[in-house]
């Protein structure tokens, strides 16, 4: 019977903790496989509160797999809760990989991985 209680309070746990994750993260810009004639001037991710920027990190990755340089990630909205992150404008045609991760304020974590494409 301890047994059963003790993985009932270890499975809630986890899918609570699994939620708060998921919720961390409402959406994000430009959104997977989207094709940009463009290049955006940010990539966007919005949260359902204040991130920890200092915290907070975002890598991106050309076509070949190379770390692209990024510029100063800021944030914005009322309370802090869109985690921006400026790219290049001279960025060549190809598919693109943002891995990034974000701690909030109140000490959740989120990660993730999406791709966009820039077109010519």
């Amino acid at each position: 019977m301890k047994s059963v209680v003790s993985f009932c309070l270890f499975a809630s746990l986890l899918l609570a903790a699994n939620q708060a994750a998921a919720a961390l993260e409402q959406a994000s810009l430009p959104s997977q496989q989207q094709e940009e004639e463009l290049v955006p001037a940010n990539v966007e991710l919005t949260f359902s509160g204040p991130v920890d920027l200092a915290r907070s990190t975002a890598t991106l990755l050309d076509p070949q797999g190379r770390t692209l340089p990024l510029g100063k990630p800021f944030l914005s909205g009322p309370d802090g809760s869109i985690f921006k992150i400026p790219l290049d404008p001279a960025m060549s045609p190809g598919l693109y990989t943002l891995d990034w991760r974000v701690l909030s304020m109140d000490g959740r974590s989120a990660e993730g991985r999406y791709q966009f494409r820039v077109e010519p």
